[in-house]
């Protein structure tokens, strides 16, 4: 018996080798695709750059072609009259023409390389996306592979509670990978879109500036329209997918996330978040700034406060995220029986969906008059979960 412990300790050691090994393959190949994404985004700058130059010399070929159009006109009356014109005359209207005609032609030229670089350009970013998605979907074949290698792994030293958990990590991470996909269409699609719309309107009004008054109203209007559909996409963006929870970390994300909340909403927000000691996985830390958002949310509709403070703590095994608020409070016990009767207040089942998932524990304080306390523990990575319940 003791023989088959130290075997199966052993053939659990090289899994938890093979299943490090694919994790750290994984983060080369994330790597790598943000190192593809930082090209593509290079290649897209160029691109706008280059249209912009494009929309440059095209109106310059515009000007120059009217202006041939003249100085051939004035070289034939010239040639026709030339009783009445000196040979001087002549030959200044021949070589201002010819001369016309050399900048023309070489302003046509640069809008023809520009146009050959412009597709080449976009050819180049249509393979750089192609391979972006191609790595991208590699790297979610092999975070299933881990999960699925873990999720065995687990099966055999864990009860149906831990395997749980699991499942409720799978489904964040899928949506939180559908989340990443279609921030980031929106970003490279309309988002830029409706940018460039704004600088064609700003274009539009200069040239009508001083012929069309009614003109000018409408492209005011289109443009003020246009900028605010913009901040709308970008907020979608940003709720979609926070950015900064990428850049800056989940501490200074919920820090940020706090400051613009109250400046939006006229609510002082006060945190007090510890130092992250202890490494806390991605997906845990995105459930964090989700609850987070989505209690600040309730606040918002329900609480009619002026103050929130946020307070998050960190040690080895689990965090605990605490949001109270100093509004007009409700019952609980009647709100969640109303929930289960009448399937209302989805914010609030949402934090209990989301907690739940996670094998963490809500606790929900609120008073009429007192305020509102969530108080939240979950943890901090799905292996600890594993080894405390060896």
């Amino acid at each position: 018996m003791e023989n088959k412990v130290i075997h199966m300790d052993e053939v659990q050691n090289i899994m938890n080798k093979t299943i490090q090994a694919i994790d750290d393959s994984r983060d080369q190949l994330l790597d790598i695709v943000e190192t593809a994404r930082e090209e593509y985004d290079l290649l897209k700058a160029e691109l706008a750059n280059l249209k912009r130059d494009i929309d440059r010399v095209i109106s310059e070929v515009d000007r120059l072609s009217i202006k041939d159009k003249m100085v051939r006109n004035h070289l034939a009356n010239v040639s026709k009259a030339f009783n009445t014109h000196t040979e001087e005359d002549i030959k200044q209207a021949y070589e201002r023409a010819s001369d016309v005609r050399i900048e023309l032609t070489s302003i046509r030229k640069e809008e023809e390389l520009l146009k050959t670089r412009r597709s080449m350009l976009e050819i180049s970013m249509k393979r750089s996306m192609k391979n972006i998605q191609n790595a991208e979907h590699v790297v979610n074949q092999v975070t299933i592979a881990v999960s699925y290698l873990k999720g065995e792994i687990f099966s055999a030293i864990e009860d149906m509670g831990a395997e749980s958990m699991l499942l409720g990590v799978k489904i964040l991470e899928a949506q939180e990978n559908e989340r990443r996909r279609i921030s980031r269409d929106i970003h490279d699609g309309p988002a830029q879109q409706i940018a460039s719309i704004v600088m064609k309107a700003e274009f539009c009004e200069r040239i009508i500036k001083n012929d069309f008054e009614k003109g000018m109203r409408e492209l005011a209007e289109m443009k003020a329209a246009t900028k605010k559909a913009l901040k709308e996409v970008r907020d979608i963006i940003q709720d979609l997918r926070p950015m900064s929870l990428d850049e800056i970390g989940l501490n200074e994300a919920i820090e940020t996330y706090a400051v613009n909340y109250g400046k939006t909403h006229q609510i002082s927000v006060k945190t007090r978040i510890k130092k992250m000691t202890f490494p806390v996985e991605a997906i845990i830390q995105v459930a964090v700034f989700r609850l987070v958002q989505e209690i600040l949310n309730n606040v918002k509709k329900h609480a009619k406060a002026s103050q929130v403070n946020i307070e998050l703590e960190y040690d080895a095994v689990y965090l605990r995220l605490i949001v109270a608020d100093d509004g007009v409070g409700f019952d609980l016990e009647k709100t969640l029986k109303k929930i289960k009767m009448e399937h209302t207040s989805f914010g609030l089942l949402g934090l209990y969906e989301r907690v739940n998932q996670l094998r963490g524990e809500l606790e929900i304080v609120s008073e009429f008059g007192e305020g509102t306390t969530c108080t939240i523990k979950l943890p901090i990575n799905r292996e600890v979960i594993a080894h405390e319940r060896q």
